[in-house]
């Protein structure tokens, strides 16, 4: 596995590869909390964290198909398709170890048909390298996903990682974890998606068995 951080040169220029801005996870963030806090304890059990994850969905596919990114809803799992149709990325809750360096995460909720078969051609492709990969896959379509999680203490973290393998339900091995700042919403605006906050993440690439 391949742990990065976006502060770090390698991280920055992988999350541009993948035509992804830390601005823009921090905004989803944002914009999930912002929802997540209309609800009450009087509301329905679950519904306002689902009510999260509903609003990354919407302002990510907001900010990412003007930019030419498509939006699929293959067997009812929203999917956003990069403009060269060779990657895609799925917006999930993660575990607590979401966005660290000291754990790996796991999905927080099970995952179904597409994301199986997804994970399943991400661990096929990343035994291979890229001169064995057929020319007919030469478009192929990586799966990639933004894992979010709210911290007890208030503070927003996320990633950009690359699944290869499930237990169960849920995704439990990342071949690439590309760690964002965390963000605090109750921040004044100024110093919310501050890179400089994200000094304690500059760590070097890692590699592990």
């Amino acid at each position: 596995m391949i742990l990065d951080s976006a502060s770090t040169l390698s991280g920055q220029a992988k999350l541009a590869e993948l035509d992804i801005d830390v601005s823009t996870i921090h905004e989803v963030l944002l914009y999930g909390d912002a929802e997540r806090m209309t609800y009450t304890a009087l509301d329905a059990n679950g519904a306002g964290e689902m009510a999260r994850w509903s609003r990354h969905v919407r302002r990510l596919s907001e900010m990412l198909i003007p930019k030419g990114w498509t939006r699929v809803d293959y067997w009812n799992q929203p999917t956003l398709v990069h403009p060269g149709g060779s990657r895609c990325l799925i917006v999930t809750s993660g575990d607590g170890f979401t966005g660290t360096d000291y754990g790996v995460p796991s999905t927080k909720n099970p995952k179904g048909r597409t994301v199986r078969d997804a994970v399943e051609k991400n661990a096929q492709f990343a035994l291979m390298s890229r001169d064995e990969v057929d020319p007919a896959f030469a478009s192929f379509r990586e799966t990639w996903m933004l894992l979010t999680n709210a911290h007890p203490d208030g503070q927003l973290y996320a990633e950009v990682s690359q699944p290869i393998d499930m237990e169960g339900d849920q995704i439990s091995k990342w071949s690439y974890r590309l760690l964002i700042s965390p963000i605090d919403p109750s921040a004044p605006p100024e110093e919310q998606g501050n890179d400089d906050t994200s000094a304690d993440y500059d760590f070097s690439v890692t590699r592990k068995a």
